[in-house]
């Protein structure tokens, strides 16, 4: 059956609750390891079930969790989003390439690659892209998946990603880990939904305070359904399609297993370490509150007066042997503990390196370089397994792709795209443009060194070519730095003009003073 046959509406008949909760009820064993692992590191991430904000979270006997999460996503979100760097690099697509048949041509894709790369970044920024995506980190360190969902900004306090937790979202996967089904769980208010919604809802009844909104977003046939309900009551024109490149839905992994629909987060895979650390300090805190307890005990028969001891103050005489008379609890078990307190210790160590703890590649700066960003990108995906690698192809692209074609679509930018079409890249490669700057530096450096170029290179070298790329490399735009050809013809043409009138006027001057 030809995709354009998919008929929407009996899409829209299966219920979005019915989806949710059949898909929900088929992941208890998930949701229960998820929620071991946040009670262990942060809680909050994934409470236990019916858990309301005025119910008490779990206590840990140990922070080293939370430390260590929210350690490692601020490293992933900081490589991920960059602060003064694009995440992501446009390489013109087979189409334009043909068209890039000389060097100006080929300057200036680079030069509109440059404008529009920057104008994403500030978008990210405008956004508040990067407050959710920390929340989808740490989601993902623990329970090993997140959901984030780009939305179109209409205030300046929103923000451009929402995110859910994973006892509010359902996901369906082929076997190679592609999405084919999502659904969401949300709480809306009934005061804000409208009248029609509001009459559906009372039905000759009262209608509640709160409402359970579900969305769907399900792929038919190489194109996105998305619809909604409200508890079982389908939303009537909530129908809307989207193209596979701009489907706005973000389900993060920290591990892809085929067959599986979820993943397995970094906290359970080192379940069994903070099992045992939590247990160490559980150990350690009861044994501490035991010794810290002093009791005084008196012999049968003592002459000692039990009221005078408890009222004697410091320096106060009592009658009677204390010596003898007068023993006090000890729980000498200091020794024994040693080796716990070793376990500890060891076990921290361990779990620090394996959250990069103890690795600080990048300075506490506003002005950290992309070598440095390159540099742990490097260490997380060597150090975690690919985790890099799977967030780029699952986050950084999705997110690139909707900014850019938020970008074609908005009424305010300022780039020109001239019919030139660019494909974005992300991960290690969109950090090339440094690369490209270090390549630079060498081939200056080789010259330099080498008298043999330097006696022939003035003859050969194109400094248009090389100022040009330098100043992509940086993302700079081109022209404002370097004065262009037509400039440099101007003013030299203005300087000899100014010199033939200057000529002239001495000319003149000469011709009145002979005699």
């Amino acid at each position: 059956m030809a995709k354009d046959n998919v008929n929407p509406q009996e899409i829209m008949e299966e219920s979005a609750k019915e989806v949710f909760d059949k898909l929900d009820g088929d992941r208890g064993t998930i949701l229960d390891n998820a929620r071991k692992c946040a009670e262990l590191t942060l809680p909050y991430i994934l409470p236990p079930d019916g858990h309301t904000e005025n119910d008490s979270l779990p206590d840990p006997y140990q922070n080293l969790g939370a430390r260590l999460v929210n350690n490692l996503a601020s490293k992933i979100t900081f490589t991920l989003l960059p602060p003064n760097n694009p995440f992501f690099r446009l390489f013109p697509d087979e189409n334009t390439e043909g068209l890039l048949d000389s060097d100006e041509k080929r300057s200036e894709a680079n030069q509109i690659a440059v404008a529009i790369e920057n104008e994403a970044q500030k978008v990210i920024a405008k956004e508040s892209i990067g407050v959710p995506a920390i929340e989808m980190m740490k989601a993902l360190i623990v329970t090993g998946n997140a959901l984030g969902v780009k939305v179109d900004v209409t205030t300046p306090i929103d923000k451009g990603l929402k995110t859910y937790r994973l006892d509010n979202y359902v996901v369906l996967r082929d076997y190679r880990g592609n999405l084919i089904d999502v659904v969401t769980r949300e709480t809306v208010s009934t005061d804000t939904l409208d009248d029609d919604l509001y009459a559906l809802l009372e039905n000759g009844g009262e209608v509640a305070k709160e409402a359970t909104l579900y969305t769907r977003c399900v792929l038919k046939r190489d194109k996105w359904y998305e619809y909604q309900y409200i508890n079982d009551i389908l939303v009537e024109d909530s129908l809307t399609t989207y193209n596979p490149e701009d489907m706005p839905y973000m389900a993060l992994r920290w591990s892809a297993i085929n067959g599986h629909n979820y993943g397995v987060g970094l906290v359970e895979i080192h379940l069994g370490d903070f099992n045992t650390l939590e247990g160490a300090y559980q150990l350690l805190l009861e044994h501490a509150s035991v010794a810290g307890r002093t009791i005084f005990g008196i012999k049968p028969g003592s002459q000692i007066n039990i009221r005078d001891l408890q009222n004697a103050k410091n320096g106060d005489v009592i009658q009677g042997d204390l010596e003898q008379e007068v023993t006090v609890l000890r729980v000498d078990k200091h020794q024994d503990l040693m080796s716990v307190e070793n376990v500890i210790e060891k076990l921290t160590r361990r779990l620090e390196q394996t959250f990069l703890a103890a690795s600080s590649a990048v300075r506490e700066s506003e002005r950290t370089t992309a070598t440095e960003i390159r540099y742990l990108a490097n260490d997380l995906e060597t150090s975690l397994g690919g985790t890099y690698t799977l967030l780029s192809q699952e986050f950084q692209f999705p997110l690139a792709r909707l900014v850019l074609s938020s970008l074609s679509k908005s009424k305010n930018s300022k780039v020109d795209a001239k019919g030139f079409d660019f494909v974005p890249v992300t991960g290690i490669e969109s950090l090339g443009r440094n690369n490209d700057l270090d390549k630079l530096r060498q081939f200056s450096s080789i010259i330099q060194e080498t008298p043999v170029l330097q006696e022939s290179i003035g003859q050969m070298f194109n400094v248009q070519n090389y100022v040009d790329d330098v100043t992509t490399a940086c993302s700079l735009p081109q022209g404002r730095y370097i004065k262009s050809q037509e400039q440099i013809q101007q003013e030299q043409q203005a300087m000899q003009e100014q010199q033939l009138l200057m000529q002239g006027a001495g000319n003149g001057v000469d011709a009145l003073t002979k005699p």
